[in-house]
């Protein structure tokens, strides 16, 4: 499971936790509520390995399959992502923000990039 898609999704994952450990120290000033990029960012990555797992059982032979299987993986993501936010307005009892929602949409657009183009082109 371990090829060359799944070393750039870890490297994602792993430039915006530097990122955010970067903004907590103090040395990049952002309005961003970072926790809750993390937070994102966690649960992005576990999505995509659980869809990883998913489309790596599926028969390759048939086309509609992948397709179908790429477009439940993108929906359950953008489930978790609305989740996320409904969560996090319920528990701090503070809005999220919109330079927030808006990183964490672009995190959740550059996993799928990711995991649609290594399906596509790892057949």
């Amino acid at each position: 499971m371990f090829k060359n898609r799944t070393l750039s999704v870890l490297l994602l994952f792993v430039t915006i936790n530097l990122f955010g450990f970067l903004v907590q120290k103090g040395f990049i000033p952002t309005r961003f509520k970072i926790n809750f990029l993390l937070v994102v960012n966690a649960m992005l990555l576990l999505m995509y390995f659980v869809n990883a797992i998913r489309i790596r059982q599926l028969d390759k032979t048939n086309p509609n399959a992948l397709i179908r299987s790429v477009m439940v993986g993108t929906l359950l993501k953008m489930v978790v992502f609305v989740t996320a936010a409904m969560v996090y307005t319920t528990q701090v009892k503070a809005p999220v923000g919109m330079p927030t929602l808006m990183a964490s949409m672009g995190l959740y657009l550059f996993y799928t990039w990711l995991e649609i183009k290594g399906e596509l082109y790892n057949k």
